[in-house]
């Protein structure tokens, strides 16, 4: 089997389609990092992390294992058959303390644990929500669009990567390609190094809070049937998503 097929798998209407815009997405954040001049430590860290999470992501996409969401990954490894998933849990939270920790201007043990909360939950939600055209991006792309307020030099790769996102979107909902865990945790790191980037104090750990309870919610129900319950949120869902 191919590398092609492996990254091929059937969408919600069943067609094929290829799980590889995490591709274009991690190509976008390394070469706007290089180009970027003046590029600060923390800024290295997390293009680094992003791209460690894209890594892993691919592998979990390239896995058969079948498991999906936290609890089932965990019953897995208690019952010794360790999945890739699992793995992708470890190198996510350990990328995103290491960026939480990074900053130049040092900051409490409690922010960090606080800051590698939203960051890591951030990924997690991003992969949640990529289970329907366009979803996840749609979400995540204006987040990613507030780190534009914080430091650029801390985050040399946002220029590229917002560049990169527009097509994505475009061949999400046109079914042409998909995100895979690699492209959506991707994404979803991005958002939450944006939001931390701009919170501090109280409103980083209402925004921790809020994704926590966000994960909380993709474990225990149906993202999509919520979705579908709400008026509101089903046409945004739905906005520019080919029709059926």
């Amino acid at each position: 089997m191919s590398l092609n097929d492996r990254l091929t798998v059937a969408n919600h209407r069943g067609d094929p389609v290829p799980r590889t815009l995490g591709f274009l997405l991690g190509a976008a954040v390394l070469l706007a990092a290089l180009a970027h001049g003046g590029v600060t430590r923390p800024g290295w860290v997390a293009t680094g992390a992003l791209l460690a999470v894209l890594v892993v992501g691919v592998v979990d996409d390239l896995s058969a294992q079948s498991a999906r969401g936290i609890r089932n990954h965990l019953r897995a490894l208690v019952a010794g058959q360790p999945t890739t998933g699992i793995a992708k849990l470890v190198v996510i939270g350990a990328a995103a303390t290491a960026v939480a920790a990074a900053p130049t201007i040092p900051v409490s043990l409690w922010a960090v644990v606080v800051r590698a909360v939203l960051v890591a939950g951030m990924a997690n939600l991003g992969n949640a929500l990529d289970v329907r055209p366009g979803r996840a991006l749609k979400v995540m792309v204006p987040v990613c669009l507030v780190g534009l307020l914080g430091p650029w030099a801390d985050q040399p790769y946002l220029p590229g990567l917002l560049v990169a996102l527009g097509p994505a979107l475009a061949l999400d909902l046109r079914e042409r390609a998909m995100l895979g865990d690699g492209g959506s945790n991707l994404v979803g790191f991005a958002a939450g190094i944006a939001l931390a980037s701009v919170a501090d104090g109280a409103w980083l750990a209402v925004l921790a809070l809020l994704v926590t309870a966000g994960n909380v919610l993709a474990e225990t129900v149906s993202l999509s049937e919520v979705i579908d319950r709400v008026a509101v949120l089903r046409a945004f869902d739905r906005l520019g998503r080919r029709p059926g």
